[in-house]
């Protein structure tokens, strides 16, 4: 009887021994993604930091905000994979923002992939009195992806890439030159500080939410398992539509409503796209996209039509500005989207839609 316990705790042994090597297989290809040496898995403040996320309720709570960027998180992945970017830094949206396209910072950073204004204009993005492209989940990832290129191509790994992004890379490229090393292990020396606190969390927050995201035992004991089988299918479809125009014009044509197409385009800062370009991106359902060319051609299509952009000035009355133009000022209402006609602000500006004639 002795000997038959003695053989079963050795095969339970050898069974457990396999399953962590499995697992520790599986972390390892992880932090290759990332370029991390596999030795860092042991280090032991990413260890406390690893196991704070694998907490119930932390790890509930990052499934939760996985869940909600589904309608986003496929569109990611299909640009990631594109342009060659690791499906990983889904998480660096995830730990920046939730996935929100208006999530705003104390340092004035906003959008899913937390932009400042003046990194976001360096790579393109619009932020005037009309537009903020740092929360168009089309343009601002593109600009995600530059960046990330960017900085993978300056640091040559890509979990400097991931740190440069938080800190910026001339305060990375100080840090490496003062240790006299890039290794992970090294620039995370909290004894040291050769980056900030900041950075230090955030390099170990994505790599670990990418192994929770990995483990598939801890999805399928949360019925979470389905993440696994996700695709790169976008699930948003864009249209193009010319400038001064009203947003409820284009949610009728689609078939949503106003406050649905605002959700997937809180880029415009007003009822109306912006006056500034010939035409302008809008972004819609996938599956409401046939119904648009449908109404598109069986309606009037939405085209250019003749307006002018008056800046409103001290005494201005949406009354006198109507009269100004011949326009009633129901239809100037309307038209910009503006609720109250007593609340008007010096230098905002108002579309005038101009009638035949």
């Amino acid at each position: 009887m002795k000997i038959f316990y003695l053989l079963l705790c050795l095969l339970t042994l050898n069974y457990a021994q396999f399953d962590d090597l499995t697992y520790d297989t599986r972390n390892e290809e992880v932090l290759k993604t990332f370029d991390v040496e596999p030795e860092f898995l042991n280090n032991s403040y990413f260890i406390d930091v690893k196991n704070s996320f694998f907490a119930d309720a932390h790890r509930d709570y990052l499934l939760t905000k996985f869940k909600n960027g589904q309608e986003f998180i496929p569109t990611l992945r299909e640009m990631f994979l594109k342009e060659g970017i690791p499906q990983e830094f889904l998480y660096l949206a995830m730990i920046e923002s939730g996935f929100s396209l208006t999530a705003k910072s104390s340092k004035r950073a906003i959008g899913m992939w937390q932009f400042i204004p003046k990194t976001a204009q360096s790579l393109g993005l619009s932020i005037n009195a009309q537009i903020d492209e740092r929360k168009d989940p089309i343009k601002s990832t593109q600009a995600a992806i530059t960046y990330l290129k960017h900085l993978k191509s300056s640091f040559g790994k890509w979990y400097l890439a991931a740190i440069a992004y938080n800190c910026g890379d001339g305060c990375l490229r100080r840090a490496i030159k003062k240790a006299g090393s890039d290794s992970l292990s090294v620039l995370l020396d909290p004894k040291e500080k050769y980056i900030p606190l900041e950075s230090r969390m955030y390099i170990r927050k994505i790599l670990s939410v990418s192994l929770l995201f990995h483990n598939i035992n801890t999805l399928k004991a949360n019925n979470y398992d389905y993440f696994l089988n996700r695709g790169a299918n976008s699930l948003l479809a864009t249209i193009e539509v010319p400038p001064a125009t009203p947003l409820n014009q284009i949610s009728s044509k689609v078939g949503i409503s106003l406050n649905e197409l605002k959700r997937y385009n809180p880029q415009f800062k007003r009822a109306i796209t912006p006056t500034f370009a010939r035409t302008y991106s809008v972004h819609i359902p996938y599956q409401f996209l046939a119904q648009y060319k449908e109404n598109a051609q069986n309606q009037e299509a939405i085209k250019l039509k003749p307006y002018l952009v008056h800046r409103v000035g001290k005494g201005d009355t949406m009354y006198s500005i109507a009269k100004r133009y011949g326009i009633p000022s129901k239809q100037i209402a309307q038209y910009n989207g503006i609720t109250d006609i007593h609340t008007l602000s010096i230098n905002q500006e108002i579309v005038i839609p101009l009638n035949k004639g």
